[in-house]
């Protein structure tokens, strides 16, 4: 700018400004602000903080290291780049993800708070169907976040540094800032973000390429497994004789079949925003609208999203009263996955040699379901009509807040927030028929149909006063802070169901030929507390905060359920107490040591701690949810207390951490390094533990173990090579926990699974250890044995055992390049993985179909279980000479092969290339040209690349069908395949 006076004053952010004299040549450098570039965090409650004064580690991100990502759900532009944080993909467009902060120290949920613009929001996951039966993910709360509103995310990981959020607060915390106004003088600035998103298929299960369809090593038409003949190449018929014909093909191994059975799916996203504002009034709006049609033909994987963002501030003499609010609206088709008839599970079992895609054309006699070549499936193109889960979702949240300052240093803050959210899911199989007479007709895929619907709805409405003080006294500085906190939520579910569907494409509760059945939940949950927070810095370069919070819960014995959890950091920067000795630090440009320690608390689950009614229920012989007779009967109503006891006695889970840290910066900043060492013991960990059925009930909720976690957390940042048009940026980082259950008053505690393999807790292991029947051994001579029977095979254990296989991951790194030339940037995120394991259902059932690699051992010819005994009535053994029938190795592989149920159980090792993207912002003085203020265009793609061990070659290591608490670290039961997506992006600023 030139004002009257004949100066120029120069100005840009983070460098001091300047006025010099108006001269025809003038030549000026800025200087550096330190105190404008102190980097400033959110942190708890939403409060601001310099990260030198933060006694424990804090990662944050800039909203547009978020955007720039290109995802729909934020939390995927995070993956691989923060140590000590797991970010796990859904496999479907607007899927849930699942997170985890420093390991996982409770035998339930171990998600992470999340708290948009200092509220506290809803990220419960939606979904249908069963862990094994008709699964389909709808997503979570934080879905409905547009990425180009945010202004930045910060990872608070420990537990001094979530305290004040108590209880809700005891796995980590999101931080989520939105973007708001601004001091435009009165000018309205408008931003445009849109892109167009192209995904494929991405990992497919490696198969055989030497069997093909049949039976008992046969080729019989009828089968849909890869037990049959070796290929010969020769033209051979197949299927069902219709109308006196049949099919011909080469009798040939497909290469790609499944994969084209995909096709490309196609997405648009659009965002409009306007930001102005004065010195008193300024606002933030935003309209976006995200979509998605994935590879699945059809929309059955398809996912819509719209949003109405603002947030707004206004300032009137002492008082500032601010609101950030979101609207959206979530669209959600999911093919539902499991083992009854899902899309993925027909794919796979169609045997390698015949087309998939051959079979689309439903206009063709041979592949409508009376001619459908196999009876025991079903052509995966009528599942995709007849077979479909949707939600419509809509949520609302936000917040009110007036600041009022009462004197000088002190303030007042009320903040209203509120989350609102409401969905309706439907579900439905129609009626699969068949024609008397038909080559299919009397097969077990016959079914009347089914329809469902389940509306939920979840309210949280939080209240905070705090009273702020901020004042200097000499050398000392203080921030104090006190408050009061209330929260509540209520969840209300009712949904209802038919199991027949009497007139096709009719989905109401009155088109069935039995009587509709209803259900319905309610629950509510109150939390109040009090906290203090207190900042005292000495010569700003020695920092003590204090925190202490006590809570009252409403799941807790009326009696007992207040609880107090306190923290306490030590910041100390090094570097500034040199500079103020005038002590020189040579290449040393920043240095912080930190040291922490802090308690959070996790009240109990809803309605654990007194007997409750439940509806009554006749038990009787047979599967239960078949023959069992629920109340009301006959026009008598009865309820009876359920079976698992309220225990009175029950206590919050409590865990204290201790942390030590350093922050060092070298080379004017081109080297950076952020350590972190953590310790925390988590004691009273709430389970449901089984007691005798003679005290009238079969469980009870208690507390019963500790769990430790452990381990370190590095970050380096290095900047290699730096010129006025190039530079190269690099970060990687480095995680190792180590987890140990270290008491637990019972022999194990179930987490996740199901009947035959699952997870567990077992005191001295650590947390998630799996169990199942193994191939039974005896040792003779130092050398172990498996015992088979007598035809050959391997005879499992009597009992279930302990497999020397959990979740847990040996350590984690990522890694991420940025280059810059002048306008143009390109970067890349590698997240590498070691150790842990999963399970596969998928590898399961393809041994079961005889797809897997692994079922042409030997060819398929006659072989012996490498040594292998037989079991002598008198105790003694004898070598095995009783090979492996080949006519029946589809038991033999059924059953697991040579390690029973351990055969499916893989290494959850992996590295995937996260995400690449190269972006060109256009130079000012073309946009200028242009009218606008600045144009970026750029093209990501996400996921293209993923290696594991050679024994996992058949799914993406990340992919769970089991929830996202704990459990979902157990596995997948038949899971959609994971997708590759690239992006297509535009950004305009005007």
């Amino acid at each position: 700018s030139a004002p009257a006076n004949g100066t120029l004053v120069i100005s840009y952010v983070g460098y001091q400004t300047q006025e010099v004299p108006v001269s025809g040549n003038v030549r000026v450098v800025l200087g550096e602000d330190s105190e404008m570039l102190e980097e400033v965090v959110v942190t708890a409650l939403g409060l601001t903080r310099e990260k030198k004064t933060l006694g424990y580690g804090v990662s944050s991100f800039s909203g547009d290291e978020i955007s720039n990502a290109q995802r729909v759900n934020p939390m995927e532009a995070l993956q691989g780049k923060v140590a000590g944080l797991e970010v796990s993909s859904a496999p479907n467009p607007g899927g849930t993800q699942n997170v985890s902060i420093r390991g996982y120290s409770s035998f339930g949920n171990n998600q992470p708070l999340y708290v948009v613009d200092g509220v506290p929001i809803t990220n419960a996951q939606n979904r249908s169907g069963s862990d094994l039966n008709s699964q389909a993910d709808f997503g979570s709360g934080i879905n409905a976040l547009n990425p180009n509103d945010i202004e930045n995310i910060t990872v608070l990981k420990g537990s001094a540094a979530s305290a004040l959020y108590g209880s809700r607060a005891a796995q980590g915390v999101i931080m989520i800032t939105t973007k708001s106004g601004k001091n435009t003088n009165g000018k309205l600035n408008i931003a445009y973000d849109g892109g167009v998103t192209v995904q494929q298929i991405g990992r497919l299960p490696s198969e055989q390429k030497m069997f093909g369809q049949g039976w008992s090593g046969d080729r019989e038409l009828p089968e849909n497994g890869n037990w049959g003949a070796r290929f010969d190449g020769k033209d051979r018929v197949w299927g069902n004789i219709v109308n006196n014909s049949q099919q011909l093909k080469p009798y040939v191994y497909l290469k790609n079949r499944i994969r084209d059975f995909y096709d490309f799916g196609v997405g648009y996203n659009n965002a409009i925003s306007f930001t102005g504002g004065t010195d008193l009034t300024q606002f933030h709006t935003s309209i976006s609208q995200s979509s998605i049609d994935g590879p699945i033909p059809t929309d059955n994987d398809s996912y819509d999203r719209y949003t109405i963002a603002t947030n707004g501030s206004h300032k009137a003499n002492k008082l500032m009263i601010s609101t950030s609010v979101n609207f959206s609206h979530e669209k959600n088709k999911v093919s539902p996955t499991g083992q009854d008839n899902s899309i993925y599970r027909s794919l796979n079992e169609i045997a390698t040699d015949i087309s998939i895609v051959d079979l689309k054309d439903r206009n063709n006699i041979f592949n409508n379901v009376d001619n459908y070549f196999t009876p025991y499936g079903m052509n995966p193109y009528h599942m995709l009509d007849i077979k479909e889960a949707v939600q419509s979702k809509y949520k609302f949240f936000g917040k009110l807040q007036f600041d009022y300052d009462i004197v000088d240093n002190l303030k007042l803050t009320y903040r209203f927030g509120g989350d609102y959210e409401s969905s309706i899911a439907d579900t439905h199989f129609d009626a699969i028929v068949f024609t008397p007479g038909s080559p299919n007709d009397g097969s077990s895929n016959a079914s009347p149909g089914s329809y469902e619907q389940v509306r939920r709805e979840r309210v949280q409405v939080n209240h905070d006063v705090m009273l702020n003080y901020n004042n200097r006294f000499g050398d000392f500085s203080l921030n104090a802070l006190a408050g009061v906190n209330t929260n509540e939520q209520s969840y209300n579910r009712i949904g209802g169901s038919i199991s027949s569907i009497d007139i096709p494409g009719f989905y109401d509760f009155t088109n069935s030929l039995s009587p509709s059945t209803a259900t319905q939940e309610s629950n509510k949950y109150r939390l109040w507390g009090l906290y203090v927070n207190a900042d005292l810095g000495y010569r700003d370069y020695l920092y003590l905060t204090l925190t202490a919070r006590n809570d009252h819960s409403s799941t807790l014995p009326e009696d007992n359920n207040s609880y107090f959890y306190p923290s306490a950091m030590v910041s100390f920067i090094a570097t500034d107490f040199l500079h103020s000795k005038d002590i020189d630090t040579g290449i040393l440009d920043f240095a912080k040591f930190r040291l922490s320690y802090g308690r959070t608390g996790k009240d109990a689950g809803l309605y654990a701690v007194y007997d409750r009614l439940l509806a009554a229920e006749i038990t009787t012989p047979g599967y239960p949810s078949v023959d069992n007779i629920s109340f009301p009967l006959g026009g008598v109503n009865a309820y009876t207390v359920s079976n698992t006891a309220g225990n009175i006695n029950l206590e919050p889970e409590l865990t204290d951490e201790f942390e030590i840290g350093a922050d060092l910066a070298f080379f004017d900043h081109r080297i950076g390094v952020e350590f972190s060492y953590y310790n925390k013991m988590t004691k009273g960990l709430i389970a449901t533990l089984p007691i005798d059925p003679t005290t009238g009930y079969t469980a009870q909720v208690a507390n019963l173990g500790d769990v430790r976690n452990s381990g370190v957390e590095l970050m380096l940042n290095f900047v290699p090579i730096k010129t006025s048009d190039f530079q190269w940026d690099l970060s990687w980082n480095f995680t190792k926990n180590n987890n140990m259950v270290k008491s637990l008053d019972t022999p194990e505690v179930f987490l996740g699974g199901f009947g035959g393999i699952g997870i567990y807790a077992v005191e001295g292991k650590s947390i998630g250890q799996y169990k199942s029947q193994k191939a039974l051994t005896v040792e003779i001579d130092d050398v172990a044995h498996t015992i088979v029977d007598g035809k050959g095979n391997p005879q499992p254990t009597p009992e279930e055992e302990y497999l020397g296989k959990d979740i847990n991951e040996k350590f984690r790194m990522g890694l991420t390049n940025v280059f810059t030339y002048k306008g143009f940037s390109l970067g890349a995120t590698f997240d590498f993985r070691s150790g842990g394991h999963i399970f596969s259902y998928t590898k399961d059932y393809m041994h079961w179909v005889g797809s897997g690699p692994e079922t042409v051992y030997n060819d398929r010819n006659p072989f012996l279980i490498p040594n292998s005994v037989i079991a002598n009535p008198d105790g003694t053994y004898s070598e095995n000479t009783i090979p492996v029938d080949p006519t029946g190795l589809e038991t033999f592989y059924s059953n697991g092969g040579f390690n029973y149920t351990d055969h499916a159980v893989l290494d959850r090792s992996y590295i995937k290339l996260r995400n690449v993207s190269l972006a060109y912002e256009l130079p000012k003085n073309i946009a200028a040209k242009l009218k606008v203020n600045n144009i970026r265009a750029s093209v990501t793609a996400s996921n293209i690349l993923l290696w594991t061990p050679k024994e996992n070659m058949y799914i993406d290591p990340e992919v769970t069908t089991f929830g996202n608490n704990i459990a979902s670290r157990f596995g997948e039961f038949g899971t959609n395949p994971p997708y590759q997506t690239y992006v297509f992006g535009l950004n305009v600023t005007f």
